[in-house]
């Protein structure tokens, strides 16, 4: 951020990967990653929602970089995530709920949580509905950060409005679940990102 403070949105992580691999996203790719960028430590990390794709390299994270705050949104009581809770916890990292309609800054940016509602309750397994969804603003430039919410969540945020940005994170890699075009339109992006596998749909 313009103050110097350090976030990292999710963590990568296998998607069915067995439990006989010695490979963690979150020591082996992520951390490596960071170091390279000369950054020792966090101030805050954030799952967008607890899909294995997201939080499964957080624990190495955790560890390695001790971040003050951990963010997160409405998440189902599943073991990985709440192991997760638990390990963030005893390594004295603060936990913070956001859902929508709160702001705060953070390190000189402004944050506005867009999604979870904050009477939404999730289902007994994660879902993509869940992401916990933010615009970060800094003087005149903007993104959108979209998790994977899918076009459910993007209609209460298009109903709620405010979503114009520069920059907007794809939703869902890129699949035809997200990015519907009412919700493009509102955020009319200059530039987007997505994180995108081969043929993924």
């Amino acid at each position: 951020t313009p103050d110097g403070k350090t976030l990292l949105i999710d963590a990568g992580g296998l998607v069915g990967a067995s439990p006989e691999s010695n490979f963690d996203v979150g020591e082996d790719v992520v951390s490596p990653v960071l170091w390279s960028r000369g950054i020792r430590g966090l101030d805050a990390v954030a799952i967008t929602h607890a899909h294995a794709d997201h939080i499964g390299g957080m624990r190495a994270i955790l560890a390695n970089f001790r971040p003050r705050e951990l963010w997160v949104g409405r998440n189902p009581d599943v073991p990985q995530y709440d192991a997760l809770l638990d390990e963030a916890s005893r390594l004295g990292t603060r936990i913070v709920r956001h859902t929508a309609g709160e702001t705060f800054i953070f390190g000189g940016t402004t944050i506005r949580a867009l999604a979870p509602d904050r009477d939404y309750r999730p289902g007994s397994v994660p879902a993509n509905n869940d992401s916990l969804v933010m615009r970060v603003s800094y003087g005149g430039t903007s993104a959108l950060l979209e998790g994977d919410a899918e076009a459910p969540s993007e209609a209460r945020m298009v109903a709620e409005g405010g979503l114009k940005a520069d920059l907007l994170k794809v939703g869902h890699h890129g699949s035809k679940t997200s990015t519907t075009p009412a919700f493009l339109a509102a955020v009319a992006p200059s530039y987007s990102v997505s994180s995108v596998g081969r043929r993924n749909l």
